[in-house]
């Protein structure tokens, strides 16, 4: 009997594959600066950085207060 999940992991990673090279294009392409997304890929990426911190002070708060208790 074949494994049905095989077919699955070659599509998974041909996906990755794909995603990755597009983060690269995207990383490239804001490194060259000359696009007019620019701006929008570098606000982006701040933001996501931003929300990243923002989110690990809240859990740190919840939990400090958890404790408080």
């Amino acid at each position: 009997m074949t494994d049905p999940l095989k077919g699955l992991e070659h599509k998974v990673e041909e996906l990755e594959h794909k995603v990755e090279e597009k983060v690269e294009d995207l990383a490239h392409e804001a490194e060259e600066g000359e696009s007019a997304r620019t701006p929008l890929l570098v606000v982006s990426g701040v933001a996501i950085f931003v929300a990243v911190v923002v989110a690990i002070l809240l859990v740190l708060a919840f939990t400090a207060y958890y404790l408080s208790k």
